[in-house]
């Protein structure tokens, strides 16, 4: 076993403390678990209990009573896109209305199965179908940047047996995303080049971290992977967000997104996980030129196997006890 050591992230500048020694008992305690409900909302024949869809594909090869996917708004939204932004100070405190967007993408009508179980069209209609919304969501000038999760189990708080993602459209920047985007603007001014595209090509030249590739995508453990077995997804050509590609790339993203996940339940005894896209934000009118030269979308995977400590909450120190090098081989030699 390689010995820990600490490491900085180049993307997002934080320093991960790696602890090889706890990497057996965080695979013993993984296991992907979702919340027991007696009716599951989201199963064809239900659409009444969801509200009415926004959008809907139907693909005869794998549709159920009228539709392969669909998208339509959360029933609790966080956001809520009918608000005025009504910016405001209370004494020394910033305030808003909660004005955005919060919409649900369920993204096939099969229940309780595991999302590399579905077929390679089947995930790409379902990121097909998120492209989509993206590309109207950020028509809206008021919104300024669109985040898309999937939160599959109850320790990554899954809420239904079921493959949904969630898109949100805030108002503002989150904070983790501009302090990325401010390191990529930073190191596109001093070598004009994107360090992400920079960091594939290191990746593909040590070749120690990463797990599958194709011709538009790679898979690899990052560096300094914040958490165990965290993967990301990147494509090779610099795009700095999901939205027009054609139907061969997004193809091939569900090619290389279904190997991965395989790989992931396969090895790591089917965890809990969180999947997040990484865009660049929208609507940013006069450094949006610059954004797009400097920003390279791509795709996070955070297999959820171990809880937050205190460090990470308040401090921001994440301690992992995996090595990006051993976790990308062991989830290399996962054979389809």
């Amino acid at each position: 076993m390689i010995e820990g050591n600490l490491r900085r992230d180049p993307l997002n500048k934080c320093w991960v403390v790696f602890a090889p020694e706890k990497v057996n008992t965080i695979i013993q305690q993984s296991s992907e678990k979702e919340a027991k409900f007696d009716i599951n909302p989201y199963l064809p024949g239900l659409e009444y209990a969801t509200g009415k869809d926004i959008l809907r594909r139907i693909n005869p090869a794998y549709a159920d009573k009228g539709w392969s996917a669909r998208v339509f708004p959360a029933k609790n939204p966080i956001l809520k896109i009918e608000s005025e932004k009504n910016f405001r100070g209370e004494g020394l405190y910033d305030t808003m209305a909660r004005l955005g967007a919060h919409e649900v993408v369920v993204e096939t009508p099969k229940s309780d199965i595991n999302f590399d179980r579905l077929s390679i069209e089947e995930i790409a209609d379902a990121y097909s179908i998120i492209m989509d919304r993206i590309g109207d969501l950020k028509k809206d000038s008021r919104f300024r940047y669109i985040l898309v999760t999937k939160n599959r189990g109850l320790d990554a708080g899954g809420t239904i047996n079921h493959n949904y993602s969630e898109i949100k459209a805030f108002p503002f920047i989150p904070p983790i995303i501009q302090y990325k985007l401010d390191n990529c603007i930073q190191y596109y001014k001093i070598k004009e080049r994107c360090l992400v595209c920079d960091i594939i090509d290191q990746e593909l030249s040590d070749r120690k971290r990463v797990i599958v590739e194709n011709d538009m995508f790679i898979a690899f453990c990052p560096y300094a992977s914040r958490y165990p077995f965290e993967i990301m997804i990147v494509p090779r050509k610099h795009r700095n967000i999901f939205e027009g590609p054609n139907e061969d790339v997004v193809k091939e993203l569900a090619k290389i997104a279904k190997t991965v996940f395989y790989k992931i339940r396969m090895a790591l005894n089917a965890p809990a996980y969180n999947s997040v896209f990484h865009f660049q934000p929208v609507n940013s009118r006069e450094s949006e030129d610059l954004e797009a030269k400097a920003y390279h979308w791509h795709i996070s995977i955070i297999p959820r196997m171990s809880n937050i400590p205190s460090e990470m909450i308040e401090a921001g120190i994440f301690v992992n006890p995996t090595l990006p090098e051993e976790a990308a081989e062991f989830l290399r030699n996962i054979r389809d």
